[in-house]
């Protein structure tokens, strides 16, 4: 039976038996501010080290383990890339917001020892810090995250906005969430001053994102903006289960190279376009098509 937490009988995230090619990753984890300087492998390390040490079982002061081959982009190459993601989650700071209004500062990704990368098979031996760990233990919120589709993604924003709709997507009471501009940024990881406008945003990150996405996904996703005025203050993020044959067409597209997608996906991006329809315009046009015309 899975753990519950005495005050809310919520289950507990490490209850949860992970799949071999599912992290059951906590909210606490995903829901992160500072991490806009992690590259896309490192953004992938740390689903990875979580999920690996999900299984091996999360205690305080526990040292982990995983194949340096499991944490390569390419799985072939890359050892250089791998300890790069991992020097930088050490170096990330994130804050959690503790239940008693305080504010936790910890590191992504604790102490470390790494094979030399003259070994066949090279191990690196990892930890967290017990105060991450203390978090963990009573999360209730977690995504699934599939790692295939994790691994097969090409841009670092694409990992975070994929991650942020894992916790809701299979919810049957909630199908959007608002955000002001700068959380939904702060959200997908982009730098402060980075793509100032909405216009440089949606046309640098949201469209190649939201294409990428939503070709990989067991779900799609929508990003419409929201206006005070002309000026773009806020985005309504959706989301909605696939059928069977949009599942496939995912499943297929995980199994072609990445080289070629950006073209394949060229002209499947329809969910946010210029000029950006907003979320009353929207609303406006569909009880336009749903009232009865007079003659």
């Amino acid at each position: 039976m899975a753990e519950t937490t005495p005050a809310e009988g919520k289950v507990l995230t490490l209850a949860i038996t992970p799949r071999s090619r599912e992290a059951i990753k906590p909210a606490e984890l995903i829901q992160v501010t500072g991490h806009h300087e992690l590259t896309l492998n490192a953004r992938r390390a740390i689903t990875i080290l979580w999920h690996n040490a999900h299984v091996q079982g999360v205690e305080e002061g526990r040292d982990y383990t995983i194949e340096i081959d499991d944490l390569k982009p390419d799985g072939h190459k890359g050892y250089e890339m791998v300890e790069e993601a991992v020097e930088a989650l050490m170096r990330t700071i994130i804050l959690v917001r503790m239940t008693n209004g305080a504010t936790r500062r910890v590191q992504f990704l604790g102490g470390n020892d790494m094979d030399s990368p003259d070994r066949p098979a090279g191990v690196l031996t990892y930890s967290f810090d017990k105060r991450l760990v203390e978090v963990l233990k009573s999360s209730t919120i977690w995504g699934k995250i599939s790692i295939p589709v994790l691994m097969a993604f090409t841009s670092k924003y694409a990992v975070s906005l994929y991650e942020n709709a894992a916790q809701f997507a299979n919810l049957e009471f909630k199908s959007f969430a608002d955000y002001s501009l700068d959380e939904f940024r702060d959200m997908l990881g982009v730098l402060p001053g980075q793509y100032k406008t909405f216009g440089e945003l949606n046309k640098h990150v949201l469209k190649p994102v939201l294409a990428e996405v939503n070709a990989l996904a067991p779900f799609t996703m929508s990003v419409l903006p929201t206006k005070q005025g002309k000026k773009v203050t806020g985005i309504r993020l959706s989301w909605w289960k696939k059928d069977s044959d949009a599942l496939k067409d995912a499943w297929d597209e995980l199994q072609r190279p990445k080289v070629g997608r950006k073209a394949r996906l060229s002209d499947t991006v329809e969910l946010v376009s210029d000029p950006v329809p907003t979320v009353n315009r929207l609303l406006r046009q569909s009880r336009a098509r749903r009232s009865p015309k007079t003659s």
